[in-house]
């Protein structure tokens, strides 16, 4: 039997089940889309007495809101009047008040005071059921006394100050129920009906005016009357054969009846499924054609592969064409294969060389950066060296010569002022480099705000040339107004980096630039200078950790370090900072761009005067005596009283017979922790209120943060200036002695 043989017997096997099957489906699916026309049906009668319901509670709210007026209760008509015209602007509605006789003492449909016909008995009885009732109601259609119009409304009883009854009625036109039916995605043909709980037509979405105020014929008024819920199927009144879809409100007692035509649903439901049947033939008719094409297919490709076949004897290289069957592709690949076994081991010889190669040029690149990230690093920290070395030299000489003896005050005062400034420099390189690396590592929590920064370069050079920097140079600026998004003290530091390092590299007498300008939704801060230029090489690795340019003036200070830092705020404020440089002796450009943003007139809080100086009881607890004894010393001579301790056992020993009036803990003590100390003060009755400050060396933000955890009142990271100490300390003790 031929392959065509197979492949028709194969697609018989799997057509005959398969319409059978299908003529099956069809059948279910023509009654399951009679049923989900009929389920729409009811959703769009749920979703129209839920329409209908919200605008009665909400006129139920009106109502029993206006119960509650002090002019109604006082009597005063004209403005409880003025009341309900406000309660009803912006809406279809309308507040009319009842006297117990049913006449209205005014409706906001009119002017007050205008005048307004007598009730007719059904009104006066409507307004006697309310009474006696005693609670609002939803009302069925009414014909309204002032309007001549059918309305429905709210109608609640209300007694004022001097016992006279009334009935404040909330009403509505029932025009504005046929506004509110769902008008969208709804077929011209489904009719969509309101009635009231006597069966009475309130609103109908094809020809209101027709049927509004009349009930429906006898079957469908029985329907509505005995409040049924669901599907069923009558004559209406324009002589329609219609599917009824009936929906009960709980809130008002109305019932919404969605009617279809049903023929219409009969109709849609063939169609969908004579839209299947058709493409399910259509689907037979290319399964029985694709099997015809891919039997002719596979005929074909078998046929190729054999002529392929007989040229292997010949020892010809069969030609490869696409067969388009896998694998009929597959055994012509493999017979093409073995004629060109050789090419293919050439080719892949030759690309292992090439791989080779190009891995030795990238091996060599990566040897040459790390050589260079070396030297950097070499060199980074020679120049550390040396600027540690200088202030250490400096403080060394100093105590020296104090430690002489016979030294003058005056040249004392002198050695005690170059103390000092060394140990802020040092203080300063220390701080500089664990900034840095917070920096670097993204470990830093930004504070931004709105700033001005021209404001903010203003101030950064004014410190500038406060301390004498720019004296030796020649400053130009160009600076235009430009808010930005920023943490103050973030950007004064980019700034001042920025300037230090045009600084440093420019000899002097050199010129400094500082342009400040908007455009594009960018704030531009360019600083230039006509120093020593930058290669190409350098300027590639200016912002890289470690790298610098040979400095002009080694005076000025710095660590190297200033760019990488600039770099990585100016990517935490969503900033950017570019390098540039004509080349070697012809000076250098950094440029940080901002987006802009919108100043914002915010006051600015106001910070809290720092607490009086007090001269109260201090203990020091403190391992290293050099430090225990200067903070002595120094403590004393603010006027403090001071009491030491040299270790955790002792400090807390001294805390329950010195009673200090604050405790300053050093956190690496030879016994005990510092955290445990806090902890040890705070569980005894007798030490529990002393205010606790930290004194450590451990000056991160983490460190900070268990400090305060362990009990500690404030944290300082050493060394402390004198000024800072006796300002917290001051502080605390003041806070601790404030009436609670």
């Amino acid at each position: 039997m031929k392959v065509r043989s197979h492949i028709a017997l194969l697609a018989a096997a799997i057509l005959v089940p398969t319409v059978v099957f299908s003529i099956v489906v069809l059948n279910v699916l023509l009654t399951a889309e009679r049923e989900a026309a009929l389920r729409s049906m009811q959703e769009l009668a749920r979703a129209s007495v839920n329409a209908m319901d919200r605008e009665m509670t909400f006129a139920m709210a009106t109502a029993r809101t206006l119960q509650t007026s002090r002019n109604l209760k006082e009597g005063k008509f004209e403005g409880f009047y003025g009341q309900a015209v406000d309660a009803n602007t912006g809406r279809d509605t309308h507040t009319a008040l009842l006297d117990e006789r049913g006449q209205q003492v005014f409706n906001t449909v009119r002017p007050y005071g205008t005048s307004i016909p007598a009730p007719n008995a059904a009104a006066r009885e409507r307004v006697r059921a309310v009474l006696a009732g005693g609670k609002p109601v939803y009302s069925d259609l009414i014909k309204g006394s002032a309007t001549g119009k059918y309305v429905v409304s709210v109608e609640a009883p209300v007694t004022i100050g001097d016992g006279r009854r009334f009935v404040v009625n909330e009403w509505m036109f029932s025009d504005r129920l046929n506004s509110i039916l769902p008008a969208k995605n709804i077929p011209s043909s489904w009719l969509i009906a309101v009635f009231d709980k006597r069966g009475i037509t309130i609103a109908r979405n094809i020809h209101p005016e027709k049927f509004v105020g009349s009930p429906p014929r006898g079957e469908r008024l029985k329907t509505i009357l005995a409040g049924y819920e669901g599907i069923s199927r009558a004559m209406t009144r324009d002589g329609v054969e219609m599917y009824g879809a009936w929906q009960r409100s709980t809130i008002t007692g109305w019932m919404v009846g969605v009617g279809v035509p049903v023929a219409e649903i009969e109709r849609t439901a063939v169609h969908s499924v004579a839209l299947s049947a058709a493409g399910f033939l259509i689907a037979l008719l290319c399964a029985i054609g694709a099997a015809i094409l891919f039997s002719r297919r596979l005929v074909s490709a078998i046929d190729a592969a054999a002529a392929a076949a007989e040229d292997l004897p010949s020892y010809r290289v069969p030609p490869v064409a696409d067969l388009r069957v896998e694998e009929m592709n597959r055994l012509q690949m493999a017979l093409h294969r073995a004629g060109r076994l050789l090419v293919a081991g050439e080719a892949s010889r030759r690309q292992v060389v090439e791989e080779a190669r190009t891995a030795r040029i990238h091996a060599e690149q990566a040897q040459k950066v790390a050589e260079r990230q070396n030297r950097a690093k070499d060199e980074f920290l020679a120049m550390l060296g040396h600027e540690l070395r200088n202030p250490l030299a400096a403080i060394s000489s100093g105590v020296a010569m104090l430690s002489m003896g016979g030294t003058d005050a005056e040249r004392t005062t002198k050695i005690r002022d170059i103390l000092q400034h060394q140990t802020r420099h040092l203080t300063h390189l220390v701080d500089e480099l664990l900034d840095a690396h917070r920096i670097l590592n993204g470990k830093i929590a930004l504070a931004p705000t709105q700033v001005d920064l021209q404001a903010a370069v203003q101030s950064c050079l004014a410190a500038f040339e406060a301390r004498g920097a720019t004296r030796t140079h020649e400053l130009a600026l160009q600076l235009a107004p430009a808010t930005i998004e920023a943490d103050p003290t973030r950007l004064e530091q980019m700034i001042a980096n920025l300037l230090d390092n045009a600084l440093k590299y420019t000899p002097e007498g050199g010129r400094i630039g500082i342009a400040l300008h908007t455009g594009n939704g960018e704030a531009v801060l360019a600083i230039s200078d006509t120093g020593i230029g930058m290669t190409p090489e350098l300027m590639a690795q200016a912002f890289e950790v470690f790298v610098q340019g040979e400095v002009v003036n080694r005076a000025k200070g710095g660590l190297g370090i200033g760019l990488a830092v600039v770099d990585a705020l100016a990517k935490l404020h969503g900033a950017t900072l570019a390098a540039d440089s004509p080349g070697p002796g012809q000076g250098s450009t950094f440029t940080l761009r901002f987006p802009l943003v919108h100043m914002a007139t915010t006051p600015q809080p106001s910070l809290p005067a720092a607490p009086a100086h007090s001269h109260a009881r201090v203990l020091v607890i403190e391992d290293n005596g050099d430090v225990r004894e200067m903070m002595r010393m120094l403590l004393a001579e603010q006027g403090f009283e001071v009491c030491v301790a040299p270790d955790g056992a002792g400090g807390i020993e001294a805390a329950r017979s010195f009673r200090p009036d604050i405790a300053l803990v050093d956190i690496d003590l030879p016994d005990m922790s510092g955290y445990a100390v806090a902890g040890a003060l705070r569980k005894d009755a007798a030490t529990a209120a002393i205010p606790l400050l930290a004194v450590t060396g451990y000056g991160q933000a983490a460190d900070r943060d268990k400090a305060l955890a362990a009990g500690f009142d404030g944290h300082l990271a050493k060394p402390v200036p004198a000024d800072v100490l006796v300002e917290a300390i001051a502080r605390l003790v003041h806070a601790d002695r404030l009436p609670q």
